[in-house]
Parts: C-alpha cells; sequence; structure tokens
C-alpha cells in the first residue's frame, strides 16, 4: 500500500494545526492507520462479494411469459481460517509498533476472532497505547433474503432480491441486488426440447456492511467504527439438467467488485485523513466462482440448496413458489 498518499492528505489538513515534529508523527501514524484498517476490513468486504453472489437461479430453463418464481431463502457463509486474522509487521510501519520485544503479531479482522495485540505509538516522545479491533468471533454468517423471479419476452427472466437490515452481534449488513437471466438453448438445435438447458446471468448487488469495534483511543481522536459499501457485477454461465422431479445445475462466473470504506468515531481531522486516504487505496477486485445445485419441485413448491465457492464458500436454502 503506498504510504505517501495518506502523508500527502495529511499535510494539508494538519500542518497548519500542528509544530512539525508532531505533524511528521501524526502523519506517520495516519499511514500505519490507513494499512491496519485496509487489512483489517478486507477479507469481510471480499466476503460481501460471495454472500451476495449465490443463488440467483433454481435453473437455467426458460421461463414462460409472465411466469414468477417467489423465493424465501437463508444464506450461510463460512469463514475460512486464512480470513480471521492477518499479521502486523512492525517493519511496514512508521510509528505504531507492537508492545513488548516481538516486532509480528496476527490479530483478528472484521471476520475474526476476540483476541487482540496492545500497540502502541508516540507524539513527539509522549508514548500512547491501544488495542487492535476485535473480529466477529464466529466461524460463519447467516441472514434471510427474498427473492423473485419473473419470465418476459425471449427467454429471458428479470430478478429482483432483498435482504433487511441484519444484525451479527456487532456488524450490520443488507443487500438489493437485480439481474437478467437469458436462456441460451432456445437457440440451439436439439437443445430446445432436452431436459437439459444452458443459460448466461448477469446480477448487480449493492450492499452495506457496517462493524462497530472496541474503541480504540488516539491522542488525536477515538476509531470505533468502519462502514463497507460495496457494488459487484456478476456474470455467470449456467448449465442445468432435469431428472424426475430434481434439477441439477452448476454454473461458472466472475464478479467485479468496487468498495468505498468509512472509518467512523471521534476526532474530526483524524477521520477526515483516515477516510480519505482510504479511498485512495485500490479498492477493486475481480473474484472467480462456482456455483453448485439441487432444486426438488412439488407441485407448485420447490426446495433448493446451492453451494457458491472460490475465496469463500457460501451455501443458500431456498423455499420456492411458482406462479
Amino acid at each position: 500500500m503506498p504510504i505517501l498518499m495518506p502523508r500527502i492528505i495529511a499535510s494539508f489538513l494538519l500542518v497548519p494545526l500542528f509544530g512539525f515534529s508532531q505533524f511528521e508523527d501524526i502523519s506517520a501514524i495516519a499511514g500505519d492507520l490507513v494499512l491496519l484498517s485496509n487489512q483489517y476490513v478486507s477479507p469481510a468486504a471480499e466476503a460481501a462479494v460471495y454472500q451476495s453472489s449465490g443463488g440467483w437461479y433454481t435453473s437455467a430453463k426458460k421461463k414462460g411469459l409472465w411466469e414468477l418464481e417467489v423465493s424465501l431463502q437463508g444464506n450461510l457463509l463460512f469463514i475460512p481460517q486464512k480470513s480471521s486474522d492477518f499479521l502486523i509487521d512492525e517493519s511496514q510501519l512508521n510509528n505504531i509498533r507492537i508492545q513488548g520485544s516481538e516486532t509480528t503479531a496476527l490479530t483478528p479482522t472484521a471476520l475474526g476472532g476476540d483476541q487482540s495485540v496492545v500497540l502502541e505509538g508516540s507524539i513527539e516522545g509522549d508514548v500512547f497505547e491501544f488495542d487492535s479491533p476485535e473480529g466477529l468471533d464466529q466461524s460463519y454468517l447467516r441472514h434471510a433474503q427474498i427473492q423473485a423471479s419473473l419470465g418476459i419476452w425471449a427467454g429471458t427472466s428479470v430478478i429482483g432480491r432483498f435482504s433487511p437490515k441484519i444484525k451479527i452481534k456487532n456488524t450490520y449488513y443488507q443487500l438489493l441486488g437485480f439481474g437478467l437471466q437469458h436462456n441460451f438453448s432456445q437457440w440451439i438445435r436439439g437443445l430446445s426440447e432436452s431436459t437439459f438447458s444452458l443459460a448466461g446471468l448477469a446480477t448487480y448487488s449493492n450492499y452495506t456492511v457496517s462493524d462497530t469495534f472496541t474503541a480504540v483511543t488516539l491522542p488525536v481522536g477515538v476509531l470505533n467504527s468502519v462502514n463497507v459499501d460495496g457494488e459487484s457485477y456478476a456474470f455467470s454461465l449456467i448449465a442445468s439438467n432435469e431428472v424426475g422431479d430434481f434439477t441439477i445445475s452448476g454454473a461458472v462466473g466472475l464478479a467485479t467488485s468496487d468498495f468505498e470504506y468509512a472509518i467512523g468515531g471521534q476526532g474530526d481531522l483524524v477521520l477526515t485523513t483516515l477516510n480519505q486516504a482510504l479511498n485512495t487505496l485500490d479498492a477493486s477486485r475481480t473474484n472467480f466462482k462456482v456455483d453448485l445445485g439441487v432444486d426438488y419441485r412439488i407441485d407448485r413448491f420447490s426446495v433448493n440448496t446451492m453451494l457458491t465457492f472460490g475465496s469463500y464458500s457460501n451455501l443458500i436454502l431456498g423455499v420456492n413458489y411458482n406462479l
């Protein structure tokens, strides 16, 4: 992560109010906090991509005109150990250091446990200390969402999805998404009347992840929350086959995401410096994903499950009603 940008931003905000030695210390602290904040929150941002990208379909089969499928879904995201903590390395920092003789230490990400590391820094020789933020301390995250898929013209379906704002310990999550699915089989001779179907799926998701953590008290302010606003565009190729009342499906896809981070707390100067610096980081990424699903139909109802995996694994359990 470029340390120069936080220093440049801090120079405009802080140098009129502090002496040059204070400014150098505060500028270095700002750069260190940007690095640590990014490492703390990035796993939660990436996890939200997988939370939002699974369960968009039950089949690649073409829907009839105005055919409606309404779904109630449970969403379960599994948190891998590799995303639960990150390494604080003093060699990457300018002012902040680990208290004691150790020069490296593992500390939780926003998805990690409840342990913490005591860190310290100094401003003109005055030493201050604070605990690194704790994580969720859970091995999985779960929430519910509703979805509706409506068949329109030319083998295309329009999809809408909504997850109300929910609280998971000290973290809030909310999602709104839209999608379009188009059946390719209708244009391929030999497939249009078979039980095998191909389709393309494009989705857009807008989500917010808000996390409140134990306050980090600094001489220049207090940090106690982080907010991630994300947008994801996902594109998938779906294949499905009907076997009796079962539909077995699979898909491969890419999800491209953009994030905006915001640190909350007290102290306008330090918050402005951190937030402007955080948003100079490259917060865009592309993730590869695979979906595997099974849907069992009972008259107008169906029950489906779908596993989406890549950097994270996400399980969808849904109950669907077809009109």
